[in-house]
C-alpha cells in the first residue's frame, strides 16, 4: 500500500508540475516582444540604489510608501519595477526615482532581472556604492524601517541578507539582499542576471532564483566571511544576552502555529533539565501536579525560581540569583532558542521575535503558508505602530491558509509546494 501511495503521490506531483510548466511556457511566449515601460527616470548621480520589485495594482500599499519615504530621506536612488499597473504613476515621483512597468512573467525574479538589466544598461552600476534589492512580498514596519535601511545600506559586509534560510540548502532570503559596489560589478553577478531564465513555476524560481543567486553571490565575494545575514542566529543570541526584557519575552514571542518547524518553549527546557539534573518534579505552586503543559504558562521568573527552590533543598545556604543554577537555566534557554531559531526559513520561523528585535519586514504569506496562525498575526500586529495595525491585519487575513482555502488540484499543488 505504501508503494502505491508513493506512486500516486509522485504521479500527481509530476502531472501538476507539467501543467504549471506548460502554463509558464505560454506566458513566457506572450511576454516576448513586450518591452519594459520606463514611465520616468530622474538623473542618477552615484547614490546608493534601492531596487524594489513590486506587485502593485492601482496604487502603492501604504506600508511600501513608508519604506519609500525612509529610503528617500536617506538620499537613496529608488528604482521600482512593477508587474502590474498603477493608475497614476506620476503621483509617485516624490517616492520613486525611476519607475518601470513590465509584463507579468517570472515572478519577483523577473522584476529583479529587469531592474538589474536596466542598471547595467544605464551604467549606474559603475558608480553605485551599494545596492539593496527588496520586494513587496513583505510588510514594512514603520517602527523599524529607517534604522533597518541604514543597517543594510551602511554595513561593511560585501553581501548582506536580512535573514537566511536553511531549508533544502542554505540561502539568503531573496526578498532583501544588499551588495557592495565590487559584487554588483563582478563578472559572476553580471553573468548570473544575463543568463537567468524567467519562470512562473515556483520550484524553478526557488532553485534558479533564491538558491542560485546565493551561490553566485558566494562566488563573487572576496572571502566567505564577507557574506551573511543581519538577523542571523549569532545576532539573535547576542541580543538575548544583552537585553533582559527580550530574554523575559522569549517564549511569548515564539511562533504559536503548531505546523512546520518546532519552536522554542519553556516546557522543553524544563523537561530536559529535569531529566539531566533532577530526580523529582519542579516544586512550584504555579505548576499543577501531573500537568506538564501548564509549564508553558509559567514565566521565566517562576521557572528560575522553581529551580532555585529545588537547589535550596539540595545545597546549604541561600541560593545566589547569579549563581551556577541560574546560569545553567539561562544557558539552556539560550541554546534551545538558538536551535529553534535556525530551523528552516528564519523570517517565517521567528516572525514575532524578529520584529520585536528590530527587523522591519514581515512575510505576508505567513498565514497563507500555514507558518503563522491568527495568534501570531495578532502578536505582530500589536507590536506595530497603531496606524499600521489594521492594514497589516487586512493584508494577512486576506490570504487564508492554502490547505484550507484551496480545493481539488490547487490544494494538491499547494501541499506539494508547487504554488
Amino acid at each position: 500500500m505504501n508503494i502505491i501511495r508513493s506512486f500516486v503521490s509522485r504521479f500527481i506531483y509530476h502531472s501538476i508540475y507539467a501543467c504549471l510548466f506548460l502554463s509558464s511556457m505560454r506566458n513566457g511566449l506572450r511576454s516576448r516582444g513586450k518591452k519594459d515601460v520606463v514611465h520616468f527616470s530622474a538623473p542618477y548621480a552615484g547614490q546608493k540604489i534601492l531596487l524594489l520589485a513590486l506587485y502593485q495594482k492601482g496604487r502603492i500599499r501604504d506600508d511600501v510608501l513608508a519604506l519609500l519615504r525612509a529610503a528617500k530621506s536617506l538620499g537613496v536612488y529608488v528604482i521600482g519595477v512593477n508587474t502590474l499597473k498603477l493608475s497614476a504613476p506620476d503621483d509617485y515621483r516624490d517616492y520613486l526615482s525611476c519607475y518601470i512597468e513590465r509584463f507579468n512573467f517570472g515572478r519577483d525574479f523577473g522584476s529583479y532581472k529587469a531592474g538589474f538589466s536596466y542598471i547595467y544598461s544605464q551604467e549606474h552600476a559603475a558608480h553605485c556604492p551599494r545596492l539593496l534589492m527588496l520586494n513587496d512580498s513583505v510588510f514594512f514596519s514603520e517602527k523599524h524601517v529607517l534604522k533597518f535601511l541604514k543597517e543594510m545600506l551602511e554595513s561593511d559586509f560585501e553581501v548582506l541578507g536580512a535573514t537566511e534560510n536553511h531549508e533544502v540548502e542554505y540561502h539568503l532570503g531573496s526578498f532583501c539582499i544588499a551588495m557592495s559596489h565590487a559584487v554588483l560589478n563582478s563578472g559572476k553577478i553580471r553573468e548570473y542576471w544575463r543568463n537567468y531564465k524567467c519562470s512562473d513555476v515556483r520550484p524553478q524560481v526557488i532553485k534558479r532564483g533564491e538558491m542560485g543567486l546565493t551561490k553566485a553571490l558566494r562566488a563573487a565575494v572576496a572571502s566567505p566571511d564577507s557574506i551573511g545575514a543581519l538577523y542571523d542566529v549569532t545576532y539573535a543570541v547576542n541580543k538575548l544576552r544583552s537585553d533582559p526584557e527580550l530574554f523575559e519575552a522569549v517564549a511569548t514571542l515564539s511562533r504559536c502555529s503548531p505546523t512546520f518547524w518546532p519552536t522554542f518553549s519553556f516546557s522543553e527546557v524544563s523537561r530536559a533539565l529535569y531529566g539531566k539534573y533532577l530526580h523529582r518534579k519542579l516544586p512550584t505552586d504555579e505548576i499543577a501536579e501531573g500537568d506538564e503543559d501548564s509549564v508553558e504558562t509559567v514565566g521565566l521568573g517562576a521557572l528560575a525560581s522553581g529551580f532555585k527552590q529545588v537547589a535550596l533543598g539540595l545545597e546549604p545556604g541561600p541560593v545566589n540569583e547569579d549563581g551556577p543554577l541560574e546560569e545553567l537555566v539561562n544557558r539552556k534557554i539560550i541554546s534551545d532558542f538558538a536551535a529553534s531559531f535556525s530551523r528552516g526559513s528564519q523570517i517565517h520561523q521567528n516572525g514575532p521575535f524578529l520584529h520585536r528585535m528590530g527587523l522591519a519586514i514581515i512575510k505576508i504569506d505567513g498565514l497563507y503558508r500555514g507558518v503563522f496562525n491568527s495568534e501570531d498575526v495578532e502578536m505582530i500586529a500589536e507590536d506595530l505602530v497603531p496606524e499600521q495595525r489594521d492594514s497589516f491585519r487586512r493584508i494577512m487575513y486576506a490570504r487564508q491558509p492554502g490547505d484550507i482555502s484551496y480545493f481539488g488540484w490547487k490544494r494538491s499543488a499547494f501541499n506539494r509546494g508547487l504554488i
